[in-house]
């Protein structure tokens, strides 16, 4: 199975759900629950962040490796 993820702007939502709707597709929604646990760690991490240290997700992104699959 192949699975496809697409970033459609806005504005051509309506236009790209006309033409999806003419193939056969199956939507997947990815839900998952966070515990407890990882609330609190999370609630302590973004306390004691400094704003500064923050980098913007685009430039995250660039600085991601991943190694191939053999």
């Amino acid at each position: 199975m192949t699975q496809i993820t697409l970033n459609i702007p806005d504005n051509e939502l309506s236009f790209f759900m006309q033409l999806i709707e003419k193939f056969n597709y199956e939507t997947v929604i990815n839900e998952f629950s966070v515990t407890e646990e990882m609330k609190n760690l999370l609630d302590e991490r973004r306390s004691t962040s400094k704003v500064g240290d923050f980098v913007p997700w685009d430039e995250a992104k660039k600085q991601l490796r991943f190694k191939s699959k053999k």
